[in-house]
């Protein structure tokens, strides 16, 4: 099985691996990333035409607006963002954090990004249906199991491992809170 650092490789290789690049400043179709000022084409608000409020709230700068017009990879993240993320990343004590702007979002997000084609993926079956559909949307072999029956797991488990290709990977996706119920 090729491990994730493989995988990166091969993207980094390819030139195809995204990475989410910092606005450091935004005014209107104008801004900053990397030091350099750039006009803005690839937002929802091309024109600049989106309405700004000169009085910055608490929670935010005048220069670092809430929202970002179209999505963080491709107009880039708000330094507010970055910087929620290493705070998260800090607290948790890991390499990173990445926030979504739902749960929704976070579960298709996840998922879609873990989960290939010839993997297998096993859900309880009320587990929340952002979750399953993050299942269905990776393409990866659908499994369900009904609600904490462990024994089914084990079956599917077994199944699973008879089943997925030497590079495949198997998924087991719960929830704690069970809400679909």
């Amino acid at each position: 099985m090729r491990s994730p650092s493989d995988e990166l490789n091969d993207l980094d290789r390819q030139q195809l691996r995204r990475r989410l690049r910092t606005v450091e400043n935004s005014t209107g179709v104008l801004v900053e990333i990397d030091g350099r000022e750039l006009v803005n084409f690839s937002s929802n608000d091309y024109l600049g035409l989106a309405a700004t409020d000169p009085e910055p709230s608490q929670t935010t700068q005048a220069d670092d607006p809430a929202g970002s017009g179209a999505s963080r990879l491709v107009c880039g993240t708000h330094r507010a963002h970055r910087d929620l993320e290493e705070q998260l990343a800090a607290l948790k004590n890991t390499q990173a954090a990445l926030t979504f702007s739902s749960g929704y979002a976070c579960c298709l997000g996840v998922l879609q990004a873990l989960l290939r084609k010839d993997d297998i993926v096993i859900l309880d079956k009320l587990s929340h249906a952002s979750l399953i559909d993050g299942a269905r949307l990776s393409g990866a072999t659908l499994r369900v199991f009904p609600h904490n029956d462990l024994d089914k797991l084990a079956s599917h488990l077994a199944w699973a491992r008879d089943k997925i290709p030497a590079d495949g990977r198997i998924l087991v996706v719960t929830e704690s809170i069970f809400s679909m119920d």
